[in-house]
Parts: C-alpha cells; sequence; structure tokens
C-alpha cells in the first residue's frame, strides 16, 4: 500500500498572501502557576501573566485567548473584575453604564460560597494594525467592592483549595 500526502495548499511562514487570509503565522504563549492577589480598587496588571509579539504585517490580526484557572473575590458577594488589554488599551469591554467597564467578571451569590474558585476563559479577535512589538495582557480589580481579589488560589488557602494555572495565548492570524 502507498502512502500519499494531498493537500489543498501549503502555507508560508509569513503568512498568506495579502488576501488569501487565514493562516496563522506566529504563536506565543505565557503560563502562570503561583498566585496572584490584589486588593486594588482600579485595574492592575496581573504580573507574569502577559504576552509580548511583533506581528509580521500591519494587516494581521491578534486572536488572543486568556485561561484563568480560578478567579474569585475572597469576600461573600464581592466581584472580581479582569481586563484584556494591549500595551495600555483595553482590547474590549462593556458597554459604559452603570457599574464597572471590564472584559469579564464574576460573583459569587450563595451566602456559602466565600470561597469559590470560579475559571474564567475569554477569546477576542483584535487589530493593532502595527508592525511593532505589542505586549497584551491581563489586569485585575476588586472594583468598588472590599476584600482581595485572587487568581490561581483562593483565601481559604487550605488543603482542600486548588492551586490552578492561567495561561495567554496570542496568535497572528494573517488578514
Amino acid at each position: 500500500m502507498a502512502s500519499q500526502l494531498r493537500v489543498d495548499k501549503i502555507v508560508p511562514v509569513d503568512g498568506v498572501p495579502s488576501g488569501g487570509g487565514g493562516g496563522i503565522v506566529q504563536c506565543v504563549s505565557t503560563t502562570k502557576t503561583d498566585t496572584f492577589t490584589t486588593a486594588s480598587t482600579s485595574f492592575v496588571d496581573v504580573t507574569g501573566l502577559s504576552a509580548t509579539i511583533t506581528p509580521k504585517f500591519s494587516t494581521s490580526k491578534i486572536l488572543v485567548n486568556v485561561s484563568l484557572g480560578s478567579f474569585q473575590n475572597g469576600g461573600r458577594l464581592k466581584r472580581a473584575l479582569m481586563n484584556i488589554v494591549r500595551d495600555s488599551t483595553n482590547v474590549i469591554v462593556g458597554d459604559a453604564r452603570t457599574g464597572v467597564e471590564c472584559t469579564s467578571c464574576v460573583c459569587v451569590r450563595a451566602a456559602d460560597d466565600n470561597y469559590a474558585q470560579i475559571p474564567l476563559a475569554f477569546t477576542v479577535l483584535d487589530s493593532p494594525a502595527t508592525t511593532s512589538a505589542i505586549t497584551y495582557k491581563v489586569q485585575a480589580t476588586r472594583g468598588p467592592d472590599s476584600q482581595t481579589v485572587y487568581l490561581n488560589g483562593n483565601q481559604g488557602g487550605d488543603a482542600n483549595s486548588g492551586n490552578t494555572a492561567s495561561t495567554i495565548t496570542v496568535m497572528e492570524v494573517s488578514a
């Protein structure tokens, strides 16, 4: 029996020609395994959860995948909010209304869920229009609530708490 290899096309490492669209040009990923905490009422960078990429083409889009292993505010009925940021610009946030504009938010509402650890994932396609190095990062805050936000751990810190991992992966997609 003879082997055969059949393909419609092969996409070069530099991406497909203009107008061809859709090839992954490069990929950068960072994993964070230690715990991060903040009691800040404004967004702060999550240390160790960023990825820098230098697009080869200004027409490329950047696919950003963020996965938080566990995310919580240590207090009952309190919120933990996160943003995905390109350098110092929010990539995606909700409409300005009442409350805090953010990419995503978790809030445990049950009275007995003080130590609930909630996984969170978000994907967005960004159009930075540059060939300069750009850094995508995750930011977190407790917002106007009290207590402390925990990533990859929880306020209980006991033998039953999950020690989780979080990742940020950015991929240049040729346009």
